[in-house]
């Protein structure tokens, strides 16, 4: 049986009042640096009470947890569109890294926060943290395994090459761009930083 539009019309209103409020929290946690924000500003700057965020979230904690699942999702979307494509190993990794790039571009103080708060031990919201990036660099690693495999069958890459420490250098090199990344004041172009990774990358694999 079909929704009534009504209720069709309150589920979207609903879900645009979440996201609203996630996407506040992100912005607000990027900028301050810190999980300790209180919930009544996040409230203020999204444009709703305070009761309404409680709605959606019963914790400061459950907030954050869902600021960290939407990360988490769109560097799944991203990794997701490069598993799908049909190309060689070289122009998917790119495709991964322009990808990846411009997610961290979205809101690069909050991927600071995410990396600063993985790393600090008893820190508030650190276990959220650290499990959404354990499940980016699960998703992440299942990527460059095919893409490595793909690359050694294709002749792009070295047939000698030992494929799980490729992957964990490749990874790690991805994921040292990315803070770094986060970090700078006044980034290259995304092509451009792509390129130059992938470049590194390449002569590192190349047959």
């Amino acid at each position: 049986m079909a929704r009534r539009a009504p209720d069709a019309l309150k589920d979207v209103i609903r879900d645009f009042r979440r996201d609203q409020i996630i996407d506040t929290a992100r912005r607000l946690l990027g900028e301050r640096g810190t999980t300790d924000v209180p919930m009544d500003e996040i409230a203020s700057e999204a444009g709703v009470a305070r009761s309404t965020v409680y709605v959606y979230f019963a914790n400061r904690d459950e907030l954050l947890r869902a600021c960290l699942q939407s990360m988490y999702d769109r560097m799944t979307e991203t990794v997701a569109r490069v598993v799908t494509e049909d190309a060689a190993a070289s122009v998917r990794l790119r495709q991964l890294m322009v990808g990846v790039l411009e997610r961290v571009d979205e809101n690069p103080a909050f991927f600071r926060l995410a990396m600063a708060t993985q790393g600090s031990t008893g820190a508030a919201g650190s276990d959220a943290v650290g499990g959404a990036l354990m499940m980016i660099g699960l998703d992440m690693i299942r990527v460059l395994e095919e893409l490595v495999e793909a690359g050694v069958v294709a002749g792009d890459f070295r047939p000698d090459l030992d494929r799980d420490r490729a992957v964990v250098l490749i990874g790690q090199q991805i994921f040292g761009a990315l803070s770094v990344r986060a970090g700078e004041p006044d980034p290259i172009p995304v092509a451009r930083a792509a390129d130059e990774i992938c470049d590194f990358v390449r002569r590192g694999l190349g047959s």
